[in-house]
């Protein structure tokens, strides 16, 4: 079977298209089709891409080390679409083990050291509010950085104490599935995520010479949503115990 733009096209699901935000929507979302129709042709699986995703998130960071920003970001708007292909091909060719995993792998690698390397990359030209030489920068690109993957394994880790336990977990994907600050969290990050518009600000802040900028702006973004998720998430456990507590009173009573 040969497949087309137009396979992809039609067999991918409203419920996923309403999903994507706008910037996904209209512009990523349609170019992964005619290419995942070339990877689909040429025998290529979604575990392919997505470890060939994961390749092209660390040839990104690598133009940021050597002062290249335009053409790292080039390299993460990519991944982007990228991770829009491996999805495609699982969805309408065929599923494969540890797929989310495959996935998840080159996400983890991009946030984790995106932002370190975007804070290296402004500490050697400076930008609009760090001149070069400046180390507070790295050191906030590194915070920016390990704020989202500490956030992720804190979640993580929640969701397989509450499984262990024998209670339900919402793993959906879909905000309106989630409530309190989780699904707040979820809706903006749809927009602020390497899954939203930094990609594109990226190419902006490579032209224009303000990679520091965005380092602060998503450092205050992902440290404070880390912050936010460790307190709900340590509420959720002592009111947890604290009805297990009463629980045991009653019944001793």
């Amino acid at each position: 079977m040969k497949y087309t733009a137009k396979f992809f096209s039609d067999g991918f699901p409203k419920w996923k298209r309403m999903k994507d935000n706008i910037l996904c929507r209209y512009t990523y979302r349609p170019l992964s089709f005619p290419i995942s129709a070339f990877f689909a042709n040429i025998g290529w699986t979604a575990n392919m891409v997505s470890y060939f995703s994961a390749l092209v998130v660390l040839v990104g960071c690598a133009c940021y080390l050597v002062n290249a920003p335009i053409i790292g970001a080039i390299m993460f708007n990519v991944w982007y679409i990228l991770d829009c292909v491996d999805g495609n091909i699982a969805r309408s060719v065929k599923k494969e083990h540890y797929g989310d995993f495959a996935d998840s792998m080159s996400s983890y690698l991009c946030v984790g050291l995106m932002f370190m390397c975007l804070g290296f990359n402004a500490y050697q030209t400076g930008g609009v509010l760090f001149d070069a030489g400046n180390p507070w920068i790295m050191l906030m690109g590194a915070f920016a950085g390990s704020s989202d993957s500490l956030m992720r394994l804190i979640y993580q880790k929640f969701l397989n104490s509450t499984t262990a336990q024998g209670l339900e977990v919402n793993r959906s994907e879909d905000p309106e599935q989630h409530s309190g600050i989780n699904r707040i969290r979820m809706k903006v990050d749809d927009y602020m995520s390497i899954g939203g518009f930094l990609p594109l600000v990226l190419i902006f802040a490579g032209i224009f010479r303000f990679v520091d900028l965005v380092v602060v702006i998503w450092m205050f973004y992902y440290g404070l949503t880390f912050i936010a998720s460790v307190c709900y998430f340590v509420m959720k456990t002592v009111k947890a115990n604290k009805m297990e507590a009463q629980e045991d009173y009653k019944g001793v009573e």
